[in-house]
């Protein structure tokens, strides 16, 4: 179960892409993630994803994601000016 943080993202992101729920949630704690880590390496980005799955599991989640997603740069860059001071309070 996503945290309230996660699920207020997982909202956010359902209005600007076009993903199953799964996606959405591994976006969201993508981006939790990378901001907790303060890094873009995916195997410390892994270590940081909530749950009891194995840190592998976690790392192989993150390689399937971009390996079958592609997002449009300008709605990610249009979201990173929305939620950079919607979810900065939060951290």
């Amino acid at each position: 179960m996503p945290s309230t943080v996660h699920a207020a993202l997982i909202e956010t992101l359902k209005r600007h892409f076009a993903l199953r729920n799964s996606r959405l949630e591994t976006l969201a704690v993508l981006i939790v993630a990378l901001v907790q880590g303060r890094t873009v390496n995916l195997s410390h980005v892994a270590s940081h994803f909530p749950g009891v799955a194995q840190h592998g599991s976690n790392y192989r989640r993150l390689q399937r994601f971009f390996q079958s997603i592609r997002l449009d740069q300008a709605v990610v860059a249009q979201l990173d000016r929305i939620q950079a001071t919607r979810f900065k309070s939060l951290f």
